[in-house]
């Protein structure tokens, strides 16, 4: 039985698929059954091209599978494709921007030895455009066990990256929970994430660097807005979907509740960011408009006035009120996030 699917997702990066693809034969290890399925998104340089004289040329054990959209679709779309076909008992998603770091698959793998029957592992990343480690607070493993809400609020509380990447993932859960990416969505990344860990029981953090984030280039001023307009379109249709998923103020455990609605405005911080840089079509600003005023309601609805007071900072007359220290946990999650997003589309 195959052990690892690793999905390989490209479109256009002919300069980079080349060493993504050595990144995976190098994790080539006699004990462990591979796949990777790459999953070309009609790209129209030579990334194809690459794919195939590196795969053609290679005989070693790992199994490649080549498939090719014959319209461009997006990253979700080209995502699901290969959890598709994917055969493997866990799946890893890799962009063809990316690499694994050498020793990945093995971490992974001691991992699942010592924690047998793990939903989820997560890998700790080097992000190249902060330059950093993403987990910087993690010296040696951690494991969560309890129910999907308890999950979610680990992952808001530990500020844990929200791309798919990088995070090692038992296929049977993705299956019998339909969990899939939003296609209407060009980032469901976010959305994924949250679905992924409401229905985890189990949760390993790693403090090794299995994985290395680059970025892709976003082309010329008219495509670099139309990919802001598709972005902000994605986080505002992302942040809806959580405040229909919100906690109850009074059912949730210490905390969960404004650690949610936090991040929805830390999300929502980010994509008002996005728009003072780019030109942004009227629809996109109305959905930002509508999902802010939304996050407001619901939580003075909640009777969080605190968080509701927060929220309402901006536009307040009592501007001074903010100093107060008991705004400053609020302001340093909602930095944290809204800086978290600024990278998690690169």
């Amino acid at each position: 039985m195959t052990n690892i699917s690793i999905i390989l997702t490209a479109w256009n990066d002919e300069p980079t698929v080349r060493r993504c693809l050595e990144s995976v034969i190098a994790q080539e290890n006699a004990d462990i059954q591979m796949e990777c399925i790459v999953v070309d998104d009609c790209s129209t340089d030579g990334t194809l091209a690459v794919v195939r004289r590196v795969v053609g040329g290679y005989r070693g054990k790992t199994a490649f599978r080549i498939f090719r959209h014959q319209t461009h679709h997006g990253a979700s779309r080209t995502m699901n494709t290969g959890l598709s076909r994917a055969q493997g008992e866990y799946v890893l998603f890799l962009r063809a921007a990316d690499v694994l770091r050498p020793g990945s698959i093995d971490a992974y793998m001691v991992a699942l030895m010592r924690y047998w029957g793990t939903d989820v592992i997560v890998g700790n990343v080097y992000n190249t455009l902060l330059e950093r480690n993403l987990l910087t607070s993690l010296t040696s493993a951690m494991a969560f066990r309890g129910r999907g809400d308890v999950m979610c609020h680990e992952m808001l509380r530990s500020h844990l990256y929200l791309y798919a990447q990088g995070k090692l993932v038992r296929r049977e859960l993705l299956e019998s929970n339909h969990i899939v990416f939003d296609e209407k969505l060009a980032y469901a990344d976010v959305l994924w994430a949250f679905s992924l860990f409401a229905c985890s029981s189990s949760l390993v953090l790693l403090p090794d660097v299995t994985y290395e984030y680059g970025r892709r280039q976003t082309g010329p001023i008219g495509q670099r807005e139309k990919w802001a307009n598709a972005l902000l379109s994605s986080y505002t249709a992302t942040c809806d979907a959580l405040l229909d998923r919100a906690p109850r103020p009074e059912s949730s455990d210490s905390g969960y509740y404004q650690a949610h609605q936090l991040f929805v405005y830390g999300v929502l911080n980010s994509a008002l960011n996005v728009q003072k840089e780019y030109a942004v079509n009227n629809q996109v600003q109305r959905e930002i408009i509508n999902v802010r005023n939304r996050l407001f309601a619901q939580t003075k609805n909640d009777g969080q006035r605190l968080l509701y007071l927060f929220f309402r900072q901006d536009d307040s007359i009592f501007s001074g009120l903010f100093k107060n220290p008991a705004f400053g946990s609020y302001s340093r999650v909602a930095g944290e996030v809204a800086a978290m997003m600024e990278v998690v589309f690169g």
